[in-house]
């Protein structure tokens, strides 16, 4: 597992936010891809520097650490750092298949449980996340992050927005801090028969949750996109007693309303709603919108645009 450039960034805002890491808990150990040089930097912007230690002794430290979160961590607070594997083959502290339920010994142990991108990878989702929500302490933080788009082939699971809101609510005991969404991915490409990786890597943005704009956070890009996630538990309890439901759909029930895809569309004009009362239904399916495609040329990029990044209602960009 690793911590990307811009999960560091997020975990330095949630430490600067007064998450507190004293007790922290890896799904596997972490590794981190940004270099040494560049994270002393990322310390210093964060009010994280000077170590403790004598600089140039952590400098060497920091370079030389086959799993660098270890070192890096101890400047977030970290006293104790701890991974969870299904395997012991890296060393881990914890070998526990988060397939099955923890041991009621490891409930509410940690100030802090990581994700540095496993939870895509455990088949049974449900049963590994409720584990990373009981091992947390009342106040303390589950912080991820995770495929959402275009990662078709990476793991199990690519994740929406929705899941996390319906996950760390309040009805499992959590509250959603933040929920952020970037293009990000590393790519291994080849020049001269040398193997050399390169970021792909976006703006950040605040994802709102669906519930409160009424509407499924969508997104349609190109780039491999990830979330990021920080939520904090506020009560202990069992996960999932109810099980979570996506907030279009409970509205609906709520309402005692059966709303169709085509319903659902906001009716734009008189003039949409008399066409639907008079023409055949498969007029208005089919024979319409080919002649809108020749009268609306730029149709597809409205769509587009409205299922992107660019949504203001879904994402606003952030700074780093």
């Amino acid at each position: 597992m690793g911590l990307s450039l811009e999960m560091t960034r997020f975990l330095l805002a949630a430490h600067k936010q007064g998450v507190r890491f004293d007790e922290t808990l890896t799904l596997g150990r972490q590794h981190m891809p940004t270099g040494p040089k560049r994270l002393e930097k990322l310390l210093k912007e964060a009010g994280c520097w000077p170590p403790p230690q004598e600089e140039a002794a952590f400098r060497v430290e920091l370079a030389a650490a086959a799993w660098r979160f270890e070192v890096f961590g101890r400047r977030l607070g970290v006293k104790r750092l701890v991974a969870c594997d299904a395997s012991d083959f890296e060393g881990a502290g914890i070998v526990h298949d988060l397939n099955q339920p923890v041991p009621a010994e490891l409930e509410q142990k940690f100030d802090v449980v990581i994700d540095g991108g496993t939870l895509e990878h455990v088949f049974n989702f449900p049963v590994a996340v409720a584990n990373c929500m009981k091992m947390i302490r009342v106040g303390g933080h589950f912080i991820a992050s995770t495929p959402a788009n275009n990662y078709c082939g990476h793991g199990f699971y690519q994740f929406s927005p929705e899941l996390f809101f319906r996950v760390f609510s309040e009805a499992n005991g959590f509250r959603m801090v933040r929920c952020a969404a970037l293009a990000e991915s590393v790519y291994l490409a080849r020049l001269f028969g040398l193997a050399y990786p390169f970021e792909v890597r976006g703006p950040v943005h605040e994802v709102s949750d669906p519930a409160a704009v009424g509407e499924r956070v969508t997104l349609i890009n190109h780039a491999p996109s990830a979330l990021m996630i920080l939520a904090q538990k506020v009560a202990h309890m069992t996960p999932f007693e109810r099980t979570p439901q996506q907030s279009d759909y409970s509205e609906q029930w709520q309402k005692g309303e059966s709303v169709s895809p085509l319903q659902a569309m906001r009716q734009g004009s008189r003039l949409e709603g008399w066409l639907r009362s008079w023409l055949s239904e498969d007029v208005c399916r089919e024979v319409l919108p080919r002649l809108a495609g020749v009268l609306d040329p730029f149709r597809s990029w409205r769509f587009r645009r409205a299922n992107s990044f660019s949504n203001r209602r879904f994402y606003r960009r952030t700074e780093r």
